[in-house]
């Protein structure tokens, strides 16, 4: 087997930036990505066998029986090892030998909170709102796109903290390495008539209300985004439309505000049976790509290994070479069969080596085998023949 070494000006790296589009809505408890429906398994009701609006992380346990799921596993030993969401006191119960099970498939979807106004205790800290809270510098430093990124502002008049928010958490999965400027559409749907919607037109993280053109709000700023971290965070109170539901938990019917988009509710006891809310944006992903040129040389690569290369009847003496303690010597009397195409039936045109090149193999430095490259269709190599091919690897 012939090995060639890739050059210097044989290998690229380059970046290819994407942008997904993504698409949620969300309607009566239920999250919809993409407008994906459930496709029933003949084992499972949803094949995928997650949640309606998420994606399986690893697409781990596709409509599998019931008893016969996989699952990751870890025995307990001195490294002290555990899945994350074990937690110290669970795994100080188990002794060590034991074996400790996780669950499959895995699976992550837009999550959205309500954050009441609330309280703050002693030093300042925004009781209940942890995560609010660990945004709290993050805000702060986008100040420089847009004053209401601010935490905490008296020339608005406002502390975050205090606001009642609608506080939307969309996982990296979705968007990549961050959600692109300028693409974030909301709407807020009433009985399947659009009430109001708000778009980053300025692409500085302000999501204003556009529209329907004339209502209330118009052209007021609605919220924010947070493209890198994935999160948005609506605080627009003034009223919507004058149709009223029990937007929060426990509470009465209100009007629709921009506080209470993306409510999901969890039935029988709390619906919004007419309210639907769509988000949609593109994200920013980059995957980096190798580009390999692999030659084929002329008056190489004539040769093969494989027995139909040889005439009929010659397989035997092909693999009876003359061998001793200092010599290895092929017989020199096995004939290459000539597959030459001719005009007519019989005979043959002029002997010609050739060979088909069907597929390219690449070897690490230790000539272990990592990857192969197939054509659809096999080449034809004779001796004056030369071909590169080009092989892109995408990471």
């Amino acid at each position: 087997m012939l090995y060639y070494t890739f050059k210097q000006n044989d290998t690229f790296y380059n970046r290819i930036e994407t942008h997904p589009y993504i698409q949620f809505y969300i309607n009566n408890s239920k999250v919809y990505y993409n407008n994906k429906q459930e496709r029933a398994g003949a084992f499972a009701t949803n094949e995928k066998m997650v949640p309606v609006g998420s994606i399986s992380l690893y697409e781990l346990n596709i409509d599998r029986p019931a008893g016969s799921l996989i699952y990751p596993f870890i025995t307990k030993g001195g490294s002290r090892t555990a899945f994350k969401t074990v937690s110290t006191t669970a795994f100080n119960e188990f002794q060590y030998g034991d074996t400790i099970n996780g669950s499959y498939p895995l699976s992550a979807s837009v999550s959205r909170d309500y954050l009441d106004g609330g309280t703050v205790d002693v030093i300042g800290t925004v009781v209940n709102k942890p995560r609010l809270f660990a945004l709290k510098n993050t805000l702060n430093y986008y100040k420089y796109l847009s004053r209401h990124y601010e935490y905490s502002s008296s020339y608005f008049g406002w502390d975050k903290g205090q606001q009642d928010m609608s506080f939307i958490s969309i996982p990296s999965i979705f968007y990549g390495s961050s959600i692109s400027k300028g693409t974030v559409d909301l709407k807020f749907y009433i009985t399947g008539t659009l009430a109001a919607e708000c778009k980053d037109i300025k692409k500085n993280g302000e999501l204003v209300q556009t529209g329907p053109v004339g209502s209330t709000g118009s052209g007021s700023v609605a919220g924010v985004v947070l493209y890198n971290e994935g999160f948005v965070m609506l605080t627009g109170s003034w009223n919507l439309s004058a149709h009223q539901e029990n937007y929060v938990v426990g509470g009465s019917n209100v009007n629709a505000k921009w506080i209470y988009f993306g409510t999901t509710g969890s039935a029988p006891t709390h619906t919004v049976p007419s309210s639907s809310f769509d988000m949609s944006f593109q994200g920013t992903n980059y995957v980096p790509v190798i580009t390999m040129l692999a030659h084929a040389p002329k008056g190489e690569l004539n040769h093969s290994s494989n027995p139909t290369y040889i005439e009929y009847g010659g397989t035997q003496q092909l693999f009876n070479p003359e061998s001793g303690s200092f010599t290895y010597k092929e017989n020199e009397t096995v004939q290459i069969k000539n597959i030459v195409s001719s005009s007519y039936v019989d005979p043959t045109g002029s002997f010609e080596k050739q060979t088909f090149i069907s597929r390219i193999g690449i070897y690490d430095k230790d000539k272990n085998l990592i990857g192969v490259a197939k054509v659809a269709n096999p080449v034809k190599k004779t001796e004056d023949r030369e071909f590169t091919f080009k092989l892109k690897l995408d990471i």
